[in-house]
């Protein structure tokens, strides 16, 4: 299988990346609402990218970069929404977004890239080089 990897653009909306999030959980967003949260994330900072098999988005992965007080100022970037289209499973999609996201984390200067995962996904995310650390904690408000 082939694919590329690039930043995800507003036509994205209608070729398969609202489907590639619904394997995580459900979106409920018209392409229209989306494209708005998308403006948005692209002004905060946020980079989302997309892993594209001809014009067709199978994959997809969001890099946030938050400046830190310690580590001298130091960066770390958070890489989230890791989703691949279920029909592209097992094909390398997810690592490949994951790796792209942590050399462009590399490249911004970060000092670190963390993520949240199941633990269903922990032999997933210690294949390409994380390492369990801390507890994650959430309280959900709505």
């Amino acid at each position: 299988m082939s694919f590329a990897l690039r930043p995800l653009e507003q036509g994205d909306f209608t070729r398969g990346f609202l489907q590639t999030l619904e394997n995580l959980v459900p979106v409920n967003l018209t392409p229209e609402e989306a494209t708005h949260i998308w403006r948005g994330r692209n002004a905060a900072g946020v980079r989302t990218v997309v892993a594209v098999e001809g014009e067709q988005v199978i994959g997809t992965a969001s890099l946030i970069l938050e400046h830190k007080f310690i580590h001298r100022g130091g960066t770390i970037g958070h890489i989230e929404d890791v989703a691949v289209h279920p029909a592209h499973g097992g094909k390398g999609v997810g690592s490949a977004v994951v790796h792209f996201l942590v050399d462009l984390a590399r490249k911004s200067g970060c000092y670190k890239v963390i993520l949240s995962c199941s633990d269903q996904n922990l032999a997933f995310y210690t294949k390409l080089g994380f390492r369990r650390h801390d507890n994650g904690m959430r309280i959900d408000l709505k």
